[in-house]
């Protein structure tokens, strides 16, 4: 049993040791385009669910094969909508649940804002070099956003945005984690972007029907 525990501990250990988290920064969008002057009117409520977007990546051939990338992108995500859509509605309070049509008015809200990171993928790469060998990435986050209204749904749509980097392998494949991470906040920036564009050009928002 001491033998079995002990080649547990070992094993875990080493796949600890292979691992390389990569845990982006909040990266708020401020340049999103509207077609409209100001910000969306009123007061709207903001729930938002990252969970989906935390994910291990392995690379794509055999070069560095025995490493994994966690790529833990959720509370950053989070963070990110929480503060580029503040920058869009005269008066945003995020919730922690989502609340119902029937509540809105008792809030005094005008919406209630959903917005769920649907799925992430990313690629990764190793480019043998004649001295330092290079870490290529892609990732692509997908997102969707709804938003009801006190007499019914006034927006539903998914987008997506893809980011891409190149690095260094760094020692025993390290520098993975850090070109994954740069992938990934632009990837988060250009679907945060669209996600923006979808909510402050909404017709049916902006009039509530």
């Amino acid at each position: 049993m001491n033998i079995k525990f002990a080649a547990a501990l070992f094993s875990c250990a080493v796949l600890t040791a292979c691992q390389y988290k990569a845990e982006p920064l909040t990266v708020a969008t401020y340049n999103v385009y509207s077609s409209y002057e100001g910000k969306l009117p009123g007061k709207y409520l903001l729930f938002v669910d990252g969970s989906k977007l935390d994910k291990p990546i392995k690379p794509s051939d055999m070069n560095c094969a025995a490493h994994t990338f966690p790529l833990n992108l959720s509370s950053s995500f989070s963070g990110s909508v929480r503060q580029t859509f503040a920058n869009l509605v005269t008066d945003l309070e995020p919730v922690q649940a989502p609340v119902g049509r029937d509540e809105l008015k008792a809030r005094g809200a005008r919406g209630m804002i959903i917005v769920k990171g649907e799925d992430v993928n990313a690629r990764l790469r190793v480019v043998p070099g004649f001295w330092v060998a290079g870490m290529e990435t892609e990732v692509e986050v997908a997102a969707s956003i709804t938003v009801d209204g006190q007499s019914g749904r006034l927006l539903g749509t998914t987008v997506s945005g893809d980011g891409n980097a190149q690095g260094d392998a760094g020692f025993a494949c390290e520098g993975g984690a850090k070109s994954l991470t740069q992938s990934a906040e632009q990837a988060m920036k250009e679907t945060l972007g669209r996600l923006g564009e979808a909510l402050t050009n909404s017709d049916r928002v902006r009039n509530g029907k």
